[in-house]
């Protein structure tokens, strides 16, 4: 059985900007209820005063600002930002007037940033990053991280923070923060120092909390490993209370601002207004937003953009969305492949009611999920569902661009009115030689070349007999995409031979 089973459920219908709401809402409830035990060091009345405070001003200055540039934002991300300037700041009583100044810029600063910090379009500073400096610089009112510094608080933080690990999946650049945060301090120290300092490091410092919460938001991180993981590492450095430079020590809020212009830099610049020019169904309920860009969008196939678009009502789900590109690079409109499940999202809802002319908002281009730069390569390609999109993105390019390689789809779904993209399949077998397979769960028509059943390990052994020298590409939902990495390995095929793509969520 497996035990993260219903973790996954859970996070497969909880949007990231959900899951960490939930989160910081989470710490700041269960640091009100310690206050009570005077488990945390501040006074409870302090910090329900400052929340409401830091909150009615991030709200109003959101509201101002994209009300007069007319534009969409994430609803989520006001409450997330006051929720965590809260969290860092020091609680204080409506009596503390300069306090309440700090309090006052940092929230401003950060969600103005949002807006007035933006080149091309996209963010270039941690909204909470830039607005407690702000308040440091400007005030003299400097962030404490009081959160970070609990011992009563750290399994929460903990815990919750591996939730949002395992939902966006950057294990590896968290991990290299803390590794090298946790290096610098403990060997600039002296070795009779050495386990008093890493103590000190993770349990009485704020590297957790800001490393789950901050490090992980999406739009002033970079998206691509590589570059993710040095961002990991110039955060994680900074951040240690042994870097400085004669007298100037770096704070955690200072180490996220550098790391961010890495970010800016090495990550794609642009935000697209996408405007909507029809929509095609390709099977029951699955259907292709076609869209022309204000700009060229400039991609590999296989690769993702996020989606966001003004939601009227916002469920909690929020109105941002990760939609691999369903087009290929070759072709000139982007397309966005959608499956509508029963009772969607408000996001989905507002997709539904769209019509010619309608925009809609893609960012942070990124995805690792694309084809070899070696053509000879043999690949295997398993889909299940809508999983399919990336690989119509990679097949459509492969027909229109000539490549032919040695590739073979198992595209597996439900029942056959959900097969999506048979005309593009249909080419490609024509025109480059690929081979699909397809497997229906039920109701597959009789006598039929489907397979009737799901994608197994004797479908691919009996079907693919050089599987052992073919890298797997595997996208579909997160339970989907694990026990084929499973099934895989125990066919012997190599790790480094299998490369995943997996929905973040039902949307």
């Amino acid at each position: 059985m497996n035990l993260l089973a219903p973790v996954d459920k859970f996070l497969n219908h909880t949007t990231m900007y959900r899951l960490v709401l939930y989160y910081v809402s989470a710490l700041l409830l269960a640091a009100f209820g310690l206050g009570f035990f005077k488990l945390v060091p501040h006074d409870p009345a302090a910090l329900a005063f400052s929340t409401v405070f830091i909150t009615l001003a991030c709200w109003l200055t959101n509201k101002v600002i994209a009300a007069v540039l007319n534009i969409p934002a994430n609803t989520e991300s006001i409450y997330i930002t006051a929720f965590i300037v809260a969290l860092i700041m020091p609680p204080i009583m409506p009596t503390n007037v300069a306090g309440l100044g700090g309090l006052a810029v940092a929230s401003f600063v950060a969600i103005a940033s949002k807006f007035a910090l933006a080149v091309y379009r996209k963010h270039v500073f941690n909204p909470v990053a830039i607005g407690v400096v702000a308040s440091s610089f400007i005030l003299d009112q400097p962030a404490t991280w009081w959160v970070g510094g609990n011992l009563q608080m750290l399994p929460l933080v903990v815990v919750g923070g591996l939730l949002i690990l395992r939902k966006v999946q950057r294990f590896e650049m968290f991990g290299v923060y803390m590794l090298v945060n946790l290096a610098v301090t403990i060997f600039s120290t002296t070795p009779d120092m050495y386990v008093e300092a890493f103590t000190q490091s993770l349990i009485y410092s704020p590297l957790f909390f800001a490393g789950f919460a901050m490090l992980t938001e999406p739009l002033t991180a970079p998206a691509a490993l590589l570059p993710s993981l040095g961002f990991g590492a110039i955060v994680g450095a900074l951040s240690s209370p042994a870097i400085h430079f004669g007298d100037f020590y770096f704070t955690p809020e200072l180490a996220f601002l550098v790391g961010n212009v890495y970010a800016w830099f090495v990550s794609p610049k642009f935000r697209f207004k996408l405007t909507l020019e029809r929509i095609e169904k390709k099977a029951q309920g699955c259907y292709d937003y076609v869209f022309s860009s204000n700009r060229p969008v400039v991609f590999e196939a296989g690769q993702y953009l996020d989606w966001t678009m003004g939601v009227r009502s916002p469920d909690n789900r929020g109105n941002r969305r990760s939609f691999t590109i369903a087009s290929a690079p070759s072709e000139d409109r982007i397309r966005l492949g959608v499956k509508f499940y029963p009772g969607p999202s408000a996001y989905k809802q507002t997709m539904l009611s769209m019509k010619p002319g309608h925009v809609i908002y893609g960012s942070q281009l990124a995805g690792e999920f694309t084809l070899p730069k070696d053509r000879d390569e043999k690949l295997a390609f398993l889909a299940g569902g809508i999983g399919v999109t990336p690989f119509r993105s990679m097949i459509q390019h492969m027909v229109l661009t000539g490549d032919v390689r040695d590739a073979v789809l198992f595209y597996g779904n439900n029942k056959a009115d959900e097969i999506a993209y048979a005309d593009v399949l249909d080419r490609a077998e024509r025109e480059i030689g690929l081979r699909t397979i397809y497997a229906v769960a039920k109701d597959a028509p009789q006598a039929s070349n489907m397979h009737h059943g799901f994608i197994d390990a004797n479908l691919i052994t009996s079907t693919l007999p050089d599987y052992k020298e073919r890298t797997f590409y595997i996208s579909g939902p997160r339970v989907m995409v694990t026990r084929f990495e499973k099934v895989l390995k125990e066919l012997g095929v190599g790790h480094k031979r299998i490369k995943t793509d997996f929905f973040p969520g039902f949307a």
